[in-house]
C-alpha cells in the first residue's frame, strides 16, 4: 500500500514540469470605447455660425477646429457632434453666432446630457425720433431728459457730455414711443424746469425760453413769456414757490401791491412786470417764499433790464448788463470765485487752500450747507500762489478734492460728476502718462529758456492730471516741460494751453 502511494506521488511530481510548459490561454483584446456623441440644438432666432468643443478646462488654451466646417445651424436646426475615442464626457463648448456674438458653456457632461441648446433672439431695432432744442434761456443747459408720458423714469441724459450754451441748438434723439412726451432741462446753476405731455409730433423744434413750461404755444418759432418792450420778465428758478412779489423805487417807504395778487409763482414759472422810466430806474425787488422767508435786492435798473432770474444767490449776483438779461447766480465778482453744486448731493463742508498747505483752513460754508443747485463765493488767489486745492465733504461723509486749480484766473467752478479730473475752461489738463510722479512742470514761450516751476509744492501722480492755464493772457502756445521724480524729463513743443483738452506727457 505504501509503495503504491509513493508511486502515485512520484508520477505527479514528474508531470508538473510538463504542465508548466503548456501555453496558457490568452483573453481576446477589448475593442476601444467609442467617443461620446451629443446634439447641438438652435432654439433661438440667430444662426449658429461656428462650433468648438474642447476637453473641460482646456478651452482657454485652444479650442481646436470649427466642428461645423462649412455647415451652419439655422433656427430650430440641430447638429450631431461625434467626439473621438478617449475624449471624455466633460467638455467646454463655444458657439459663434452669425452676427459675431459668442457664448461659452464650460464643463458640460455630454454623456449625461445628450442635447445642448442655444437660444439667442434677434436684437430689436429701436425706432428713434428727433427734435431740435433751441436754448433761448439766459443760462446754459447741462442736462436734457425726454421720456414718454406713460414712462415712470426720466431715463438717460440726452445731452451726454454735451451742453447747450445760450443761443445754441441741439438735435436730441430718443426712442419713439408715440407723440406725447415729458421734457425736463437742468441749467448750469442746478435749477430744473419741466413740462408734461408735449406733442412732439406737432412740432419739429422746442424753444426753451423763460416761461416755456406754462406757455400756450411751443416750438422753435417762439412761445414762452419773454418780456416785450416796456416789460421785465421775472423767472423763478429758486426751487421753491414764491407767494409774494413786490417792485418799488429804491428807498420808497411803500412797497406797493403784491404783483402776484391771489396767485402764486411755482418753480420754473415766469411773470412779466412793467419796466420803469427815467429818472426813476433804480428799483428794489422783494419776494416772499412759501415758507415765509424773504429776499430782496436793491439797485436794479428797471429801465434797461429785460429779465431777472430768481435763483440761489440772485440777491448777491453782479447786476445785469445794460439792456441785457440778469447775470446768472454766482457770476464773477472781483476777488472771488463762484462755486456751483451740480453733484446732486448736499455738500456739508467746503475748503479752498493753497496747494501743499499744511492746513486746509476754515470751512467756507461755516454753519451753512450747500444743497444741489446751491452756490457760494470763495476768495480768489493772488500770484504767485495761484495753484489751489478745493475739497468738499458730502452728507454721507464722502470726500472729493482737486488740486492745481488756478484761482487767479477761474471765475466759476462746478462741482459735478467727474469734476475732480474734468478740463477747466481756458486751461489744459496735463496728464502724467509716465511711470513716476511729475515733481516740476514748466510752461515757457516757444524757444525760450526754462522758466519757473508751475507746480509749486504739488506733484502729479502717475495717471493723474493737473490744470495748467496759459501764464500770459492772449497767448496759447507754450513749450511744456515735465520733470519726473526719477530725473527724466519730457517736453512738448508748442502745446495749446487754451484748448481745454488733455495733454498726455511721458519721457
Amino acid at each position: 500500500m505504501v509503495k503504491r502511494l509513493v508511486a502515485v506521488l512520484v508520477a505527479v511530481l514528474l508531470a508538473l514540469p510538463a504542465l508548466a510548459q503548456q501555453p496558457q490561454q490568452q483573453r481576446p483584446p477589448q475593442a476601444p470605447q467609442p467617443g461620446p456623441q451629443f446634439t447641438i440644438k438652435n432654439d433661438g432666432e440667430v444662426t449658429l455660425q461656428e462650433l468648438y468643443v474642447a476637453r473641460a478646462g482646456q478651452g482657454a488654451r485652444g479650442w481646436g477646429p470649427d466642428r461645423l466646417g462649412s455647415e451652419v445651424v439655422a433656427a430650430a436646426g440641430t447638429f450631431r457632434v461625434r467626439l473621438p475615442a478617449g475624449f471624455g464626457c466633460s467638455v467646454d463648448i463655444r458657439i459663434v453666432f452669425e452676427d459675431g456674438e459668442e457664448e461659452v458653456r464650460e464643463r458640460q457632461d455630454v454623456c449625461r446630457t445628450r442635447e445642448v441648446s442655444f437660444a439667442r433672439a434677434i436684437p430689436v431695432q429701436v425706432q428713434e425720433r428727433e427734435i431740435a432744442i433751441e436754448n433761448r434761456s439766459p443760462r446754459s443747459i447741462q442736462q436734457l431728459f425726454i421720456s414718454g408720458t406713460q414712462e415712470t423714469e426720466w431715463g438717460e441724459d440726452r445731452l451726454g457730455s454735451a451742453v447747450i450754451p445760450r443761443g445754441a441748438t441741439f438735435t436730441a434723439r430718443f426712442p419713439d414711443s408715440g407723440c406725447s412726451y415729458d421734457v425736463r432741462v437742468v441749467f448750469d446753476n442746478g435749477g430744473a424746469e419741466e413740462r408734461r405731455a408735449i406733442d412732439l409730433c406737432a412740432i419739429t423744434a422746442l424753444a426753451i425760453t423763460p416761461g416755456w413750461t406754462t406757455a400756450e404755444a411751443l416750438g422753435g418759432s417762439g412761445g414762452g413769456a419773454a418780456a416785450a418792450a416796456g416789460q421785465v420778465s421775472i423767472v423763478n428758478r429758486s426751487g421753491r414757490t414764491v407767494f409774494e412779489v413786490y417792485v418799488f423805487a429804491d428807498g420808497s417807504p411803500n412797497r406797493g401791491a403784491d404783483r402776484l395778487g391771489a396767485d402764486t409763482m411755482d418753480d420754473g414759472r415766469a411773470i412779466t412786470l412793467p419796466s420803469a422810466t427815467p429818472p426813476a430806474c433804480a428799483s428794489t425787488l422783494a419776494i416772499t417764499y412759501d415758507d415765509g422767508t424773504r429776499e430782496q435786492r436793491s439797485g436794479i435798473d428797471f429801465c434797461t433790464t429785460t429779465e431777472i432770474v430768481i435763483a440761489p444767490g440772485w440777491t448777491g449776483a453782479d447786476p445785469p448788463a445794460s439792456g441785457g438779461a440778469a447775470a446768472p447766480p454766482g457770476a464773477s465778482s472781483p476777488g472771488t470765485i463762484g462755486i456751483v453744486n451740480r453733484s446732486g448731493r448736499t455738500v456739508m463742508e467746503l475748503y479752498s487752500f493753497a496747494d501743499g498747505a499744511a492746513s486746509e483752513g476754515p470751512d467756507r460754508l461755516g454753519a451753512d450747507i450747500m444743497p444741489p443747485g446751491g452756490t457760494i463765493r470763495v476768495p480768489a488767489g493772488r500770484a504767485p500762489a495761484c495753484a489751489t486745492t478745493l475739497r468738499v465733504v458730502y452728507d454721507n461723509g464722502e470726500r472729493e478734492e482737486r488740486a492745481g486749480l488756478d484761482f487767479c484766473r477761474l471765475t466759476e467752478l462746478a462741482i459735478e460728476a467727474g469734476w475732480t479730473s474734468a478740463p477747466v475752461a481756458g486751461a489744459a489738463r496735463i496728464v502724467n502718462a509716465g511711470t513716476a510722479p511729475i515733481v516740476a512742470l514748466h510752461a515757457d514761450p516757444p524757444g525760450a529758456p526754462r522758466g519757473p516751476d508751475r507746480l509749486g509744492d504739488a506733484i502729479i501722480g502717475v495717471g493723474q492730471g493737473f490744470s495748467l492755464s496759459p501764464p500770459q493772457d492772449g497767448v496759447c502756445a507754450y513749450d511744456v516741460t515735465a520733470v519726473f521724480r526719477d530725473r527724466r524729463t519730457a517736453r512738448i513743443a508748442g502745446a495749446d494751453l487754451c484748448a481745454g483738452a488733455d495733454i498726455r506727457i511721458a519721457p
